[in-house]
């Protein structure tokens, strides 16, 4: 793989590729390609501008080599690399996050009052729902004391305040959503084993057994 260095120092460099663009999935590859390396204690890799960052203690030439000899079609890195390995869904719910940012910025900045006091009422409107059916069932929970403050806030004309109380709420529940999905996946890969080769002993016979996943029949 063709690449240029970007930035070095002692022990650590940045390379640049020479792509186009870098897919979720190459990354992963070539980021777990990078640790193997001999002499390399750590490694990551910026899919969105196809640079690499790489920690090393070993031999400069070798590591610059191995990267040099690195393709995306080897076979057996894409048998060990888990399909998932969670960048995607950091990506996602990054985008997500900003895109509230954004969306919060514009509402306060460019709408007109009214139409802002109108956007603040309709967007307030799911967490009254939420309050409510709390207080249907009997229960003082969370859902609301939120739909209280916001209530109030837009009672008194306050709607800065309680858009920026709903802005809140809206991203500590993306957050708790990210963090719930990102430690059910991080489990997830821990406990997955990853083998493709296994023994078999039947009737004190031992057999080499590929694994369905490998799409190679038993041996």
């Amino acid at each position: 793989m063709k690449f240029v260095i970007r930035h070095e120092i002692r022990g650590r460099v940045r390379v640049h590729l020479y792509q186009k663009e870098m897919s979720i999935r190459q990354a992963d590859l070539l980021q777990y390609y990078l640790c193997s390396l001999p002499g390399v204690t750590g490694a990551k890799v910026y899919d969105r501008t196809g640079d690499a960052v790489v920690l090393f203690d070993g031999d400069r030439e070798g590591i610059l080599e191995g990267i040099q000899k690195f393709t995306y079609e080897n076979e057996r890195l894409r048998e060990i690399v888990p399909k998932d390995s969670g960048r995607a869904l950091n990506r996602k719910y990054k985008e997500k996050l900003i895109q509230r940012v954004v969306v919060r910025t514009f509402t306060k900045t460019f709408l007109p009052v009214p139409v802002r006091a109108a956007y603040t009422v309709f967007h307030g409107a799911r967490y009254f729902i939420k309050g409510l059916r709390r207080l249907l069932k009997g229960r003082l929970e969370v859902e609301v004391l939120d739909a209280t403050a916001i209530a109030v806030s837009i009672l008194r004309r306050d709607y800065d305040t309680a858009g920026s109380v709903m802005f809140l709420l809206g991203v500590g529940e993306l957050l708790e959503e990210w963090t719930h999905k990102k430690s059910v996946g991080d489990l997830a890969r821990s406990m997955s084993l990853n083998i493709n080769k296994v023994w078999q002993n039947v009737d004190g016979a031992r057999s080499l057994c590929l694994s369905p996943a490998s799409g190679r029949e038993t041996w």
